[in-house]
Order: structure tokens, then C-alpha cells, then sequence
């Protein structure tokens, strides 16, 4: 079913253009959305500076591009549900991952699943901007993971361990930090900290061939991003999970997993 508004309906041609060559890493896109949680916590309205009201399922949204915190609002998405009614959020947010190296999911919360329906897609249907000012209007996402599913890795970044941002998450001995972006926000089991069964899950692929275990892992608070720092000078290319370690809110675990790194400067 094609999500289309009338809105929308004049850029359609070129949208579609601008998807389909978005294989390119400077192609803005939309990564993942994911039907996290229903229904979440009412406290939850908080982090859009709401009230608390219950009966709302959480759904973040990731993009391949960082995101102007200044341009999001919730009627700037359109949700199709299995019903064929379009229902716009109560509240957008990119809390709890607004740290500087983050800001790319964005918290949807409203009523997206209401009775027997189910969310199948997602889109843009007002000004929403990243961080470099470009329109993300018309991106469009026809795939939803399943509210049953664990989150899978969607993105990762190779970063210097002193890089702004990452200070102090890694060891002093480590050489490179890879961040790890998560459909949604992960933990240990029953929202327990992450520990070594979550560090030793994960292997790494250097590009000399050797995979590698992380030394330490960083960043474990209750977002979808966390830092796998390493010991090796060799730069990292992938990055593998074990299924069953990483569990979202609901505490559905993650499926086995992987993604390929994109390096950034790291001096």
C-alpha cells in the first residue's frame, strides 16, 4: 500500500527518484521504524513535555542522517495504520538519544495500534530538517519491525576514543570506538545494565581479516545507542551480534544481527 498524501502526491516523482539511488551513505533515508512498546509507560508523554496519558505505543524512527532538533514535530509524520487511516503522533522527540554524536531516532508516541490494527508505514509529510538545513519531506518508510521483534543494528560509525562526544566511555587503552545505533533502546535483560554476556556477543571484523571482541562498551544508558570500544589500531568494518543479548523495553531480545561500519575522521 503506497503512502501517499496529497501533500505529498506533487514530489512523489522525485522522492521516489531521490529512494531508490539511496544507496549512498550521503543519501538521507529513513533506516528503521520500529513498534517498540505498547503500551508505554504514561510518564513516557513527559519527554515531550506532556502530561502523562496511557494508551500510547512508542515507536522511534531512525534516519541515516543527524536531525534538527529545532525541526521536529509530531505533524511532521504521518502513520498508516492496518486500517487505512492515517494517524499523526501525539508527540515527536529525539529524547532520551540526544547526545551530540546521536540525534538520529526520532520517539514517535500516539495511538498506532489501536483494537486489531497494526502500523505498516511511515511518512514525512511536513518540514523536518537535518542537521546541515536539507529537507527530509516526502522520505517514506513502507516497512515496520513488529511490535514481537527484538531490535537489529540499523547503523555504526567509527570514531577516535577522544573524539567530542565519546569522552570518557572508553578505556584508556582502547584505539577506536565504533558507534552502535539500535533499531530501538536496548539494555540487558529486564532492563538490567549491560554486561560482559553483551560485550562478549558482539564480534568486530577488521579489515585485515581478524575479528575481534570489544574491550569495553560505553554509553549504557536507556537509548538505542551504545559504544563498542576496542584495543585494535586495525580499523573496524562490521559489526556482528549473537542473537538474544540485547533487549528493547518490552524486553524482547535481539535477533542475530549485523552491520557494516562507516568511518568517520577519528584524529
Amino acid at each position: 500500500m503506497k503512502l501517499l498524501t496529497a501533500i505529498t502526491l506533487l514530489c512523489f516523482t522525485n522522492v521516489a527518484t531521490a529512494q531508490e539511488s539511496a544507496g549512498s551513505e550521503n543519501e538521507a533515508r529513513i533506516l528503521s521504524v520500529y513498534h517498540g512498546l505498547d503500551p508505554l509507560p504514561p510518564r513516557a508523554t513527559r519527554l515531550c513535555g506532556l502530561p502523562p496519558k496511557g494508551g500510547q505505543d512508542g515507536m522511534p524512527v531512525t534516519f541515516s542522517v543527524q536531525i534538527n532538533s529545532a525541526s521536529v514535530s509530531a505533524t511532521a509524520f504521518a502513520v498508516e495504520t492496518s486500517t487505512g487511516e492515517f494517524v499523526t503522533p501525539l508527540c515527536a522527540t529525539l529524547r532520551p538519544a540526544i547526545e551530540s554524536l546521536e540525534l538520529r531516532t526520532i520517539l514517535l508516541i500516539g495511538p498506532f495500534s489501536p483494537g486489531d490494527s497494526l502500523p505498516l508505514g511511515i511518512e514525512i509529510v511536513e518540514q523536518l530538517e537535518d542537521t546541515e538545513g536539507n529537507s527530509l519531506f516526502g522520505l517514506r518508510s513502507e516497512k515496520v519491525t513488529a511490535l514481537a521483534a527484538g531490535p537489529s543494528l540499523v547503523y555504526a560509525e567509527r570514531f577516535a576514543p577522544s573524539a567530542s562526544g565519546l569522552e570518557e566511555e572508553c578505556l584508556e587503552n582502547s584505539s577506536q570506538a565504533v558507534l552502535l545505533t539500535w533499531e530501538g533502546g536496548v539494555t540487558g535483560p529486564e532492563g538490567a545494565d549491560l554486561a560482559e554476556a553483551q560485550r562478549t556477543a558482539i564480534s568486530v571484523l577488521l579489515e585485515n581479516g581478524d575479528r575481534v571482541i570489544p574491550l569495553s562498551l560505553g554509553d549504557d544508558d536507556p537509548d538505542n545507542h551504545v559504544i563498542a570500544c576496542l584495543a585494535e589500531t586495525i580499523p573496524a568494518v562490521s559489526v556482528s551480534v549473537v542473537a538474544g543479548f540485547f533487549h528493547d523495553p518490552g524486553d524482547d531480545a535481539n535477533p542475530a544481527t549485523s552491520i557494516d561500519v562507516v568511518s568517520k575522521i577519528i584524529e
